[in-house]
């Protein structure tokens, strides 16, 4: 497919069609199952109970189901009420909480399809064309909101590296408690991360960890500024 192509795919939202949504559960568990390069298109139409020919309609191809089954998988994930919480809190500290509590109760709430999480384990080890367009259009905008608030609390501009290593820091606590859910439950039995006690005990760990460091960080910045 051209990068043309595939960007339009990803950012076209049709209304809600029985079929297409058949066909994105039923191609999301495949892809979970065995990857984008092993699965195939008559597997998915046989669990979706449609035509082949359904792909090329509603997606143009194999990677542009692919690409919209990603970047639903990405999107649950994110949630609005991310993005509000960024967006809109005046405090940045209180935004950064927010931001990590959010993400973290959106893994955990029930709210994301099964297979999202191991459909983007596969993405991670095995990345297609289309991880870059669904990037930049469904994490970047948030990636963008979190460098802002990081900045403000460093008084440093968003796009200064000590902002960006602090983001994907934050990113990489959260991330953690994810993607390694099955290695922390066999080192850390006792934790259950769909217990709110549990989930807001995590987050607010990551919080503070994360803000002692970055207040450290701006007093740091503010006696070079003095001292300049």
């Amino acid at each position: 497919m051209a990068v043309a192509a595939l960007k339009k795919t990803v950012q076209s939202s049709p209304e809600i069609d029985p079929t297409r949504a058949k066909l994105i559960e039923a191609a999301g568990e495949v892809f979970a199952e065995q990857g984008f390069h092993s699965a195939t298109v008559r597997e998915i139409c046989q669990r979706a109970g449609a035509n082949v020919a359904a792909v090329n309609y509603y997606f143009r191809d194999k990677i542009g189901l692919y690409s919209t089954v990603l970047s639903a998988s990405i999107r649950s994930a994110q949630g609005e009420a991310i993005e509000a919480a960024l967006a809109h809190s005046s405090n940045p500290e209180i935004a950064l909480r927010k931001f990590i509590e959010e993400i973290l109760q959106r893994f955990y709430s029930g709210a994301r399809p099964a297979w999202s999480v191991r459909i983007m384990a596969h993405e991670l080890a095995q990345p297609t064309p289309a991880l870059a367009h669904v990037v930049d259009e469904a994490l970047r905008p948030r990636y963008n909101h979190l460098r802002a608030i990081i900045a403000r609390i460093l008084s440093l501009p968003p796009d200064h590296e000590t902002t960006r290593l602090c983001a994907h820091s934050v990113i990489g606590q959260v991330v953690h408690f994810v993607h390694g859910g099955p290695v922390i439950s066999i080192l850390w039995p006792a934790l259950n991360m769909s217990k709110p006690k549990d989930l807001r005990m995590v987050a607010n760990h990551i919080a503070d960890f994360t803000l002692r460091n970055l207040r450290s960080l701006a007093r740091k910045n503010h006696r070079k500024e003095k001292c300049l």
